[in-house]
């Protein structure tokens, strides 16, 4: 389905009025989420990204860990990547759409899973700046950090 046809037809469904794919991008805000869709003529594709947020510095190296963990066939995004935004440096997640396979109900699935990804990534996120602040108060060796990554308290 073409984007145009596509963003009008899940437009019309559920209701939302001023969603115009009209120059090849439409937003989205989903429960304080806002999604990007957009059209990739060469790829025959439409993207939906949606940002996650900043890890804290301290965090970048396990926050990056994590992201690539759950990268790897997918198992931890539901068919979504995550990776970070060129442009704001925010991280973010993104999923594609192949036109030729997409329908208005298996594009509101993906886009509901696409939400739910990214509350499920933003609290993940929010749990990182609590180690953060706790960590700031204690002293700080190599040896308490390393164990706090290899106990598992960073889950996905």
């Amino acid at each position: 389905m073409e984007f145009k046809e596509l963003i009008a037809g899940f437009a019309a469904k559920f209701g939302i009025e001023g969603l115009d794919g009209a120059d090849g991008v439409a937003e989205l805000d989903v429960e304080g989420i806002r999604v990007e869709l957009l059209d990739d003529p060469q790829s025959r594709s439409i993207f939906a990204c949606a940002e996650i947020g900043h890890p804290p510095p301290d965090a970048n190296g396990a926050f990056g860990a994590m992201m690539l963990q759950a990268n790897f066939l997918l198992r931890g995004t539901e068919g979504a990547t995550l990776c970070q935004n060129p442009e704001t440096s925010a991280y973010a997640l993104v999923r594609p759409f192949p036109q030729a396979l997409t329908d208005i109900e298996s594009f509101a699935a993906g886009l509901e899973s696409l939400v739910n990804q990214v509350e499920n990534w933003r609290k993940a996120l929010a749990g990182l700046r609590e180690v953060e602040s706790v960590q700031s108060t204690a002293p700080e060796t190599d040896d308490s950090h390393h164990d706090m990554l290899s106990s598992g308290y960073f889950h996905v």
